[in-house]
């Protein structure tokens, strides 16, 4: 499993599971593993989930969040190339570059990548990005100001990028290998893409 391997190889790290109210078996999982978790009672939103577990690091005194899904599309051996640029103080958001995706990620998540990297890279700074969409990242905690972030769902992510790229934050991309098993995405093509442009044109006004 995900929290097994992560444990095998990095020991030394804290691992914080959100359980966004899942049904699947995640909270029995998670109690074999020395873990610290945060549940919700029900569905809230990748967003969501994402803000309770920078709200605990900050709360807590963490410096530093690297995060990843936990579907097993971020390889695990990856982590040391996030810890290696946070110790060398690449950035203040490090994201995960998935390359080689032609033929291993779906032809309609490569269009949607494509898109939403090229008008985050505008509207977000002078950072050409190539993968706003890849959920593993490393983020120095004080340099996210959550108040400012008002998405719950998948867009927080880009709303992430957006508010720190304007606030003058430095960006980074580690390139990490594509993953694409049978699991079916909760992306919703049309709904997402469209809270994604209401979100930019949002942040034009903002």
């Amino acid at each position: 499993s995900l929290l097994f391997d992560i444990e095998q190889r990095f020991p030394d790290l804290k691992i914080l599971v959100v359980n966004d109210g899942s049904t699947d078996g995640t909270a029995k999982i998670i109690a074999g593993h020395k873990t610290t978790s945060i549940r919700h009672p029900v569905n809230q939103g990748k967003g969501a989930s994402l803000k309770s577990a920078f709200r605990f690091a900050q709360k807590n005194g963490f410096d530093w969040v690297i995060t990843m899904d936990g579907d097993g599309q971020h390889p695990v051996e990856s982590i040391q190339s996030f810890i290696d640029a946070i110790r060398e103080d690449k950035a203040d958001l490090i994201l995960g570059y998935r390359i080689a995706r032609k033929g291993v990620m779906p032809i309609h998540r490569q269009m949607s990548n494509g898109i939403t990297s090229v008008l985050l890279s505008i509207c977000a700074g002078d950072f050409r990005l190539h993968d706003s969409q890849c959920g593993f990242r490393a983020v120095r905690m004080s340099s996210l100001k959550l108040s400012s972030c008002s998405e719950n769902g998948f867009q927080f992510e880009s709303e992430m990028i957006l508010r720190m790229g304007k606030s003058g934050y430095c960006f980074y991309e580690i390139p990490i290998e594509t993953v694409y098993g049978q699991e079916k995405s909760s992306i919703n093509i049309f709904v997402d893409t469209s809270k994604f442009i209401k979100l930019i044109l949002k942040n034009i006004i903002y």
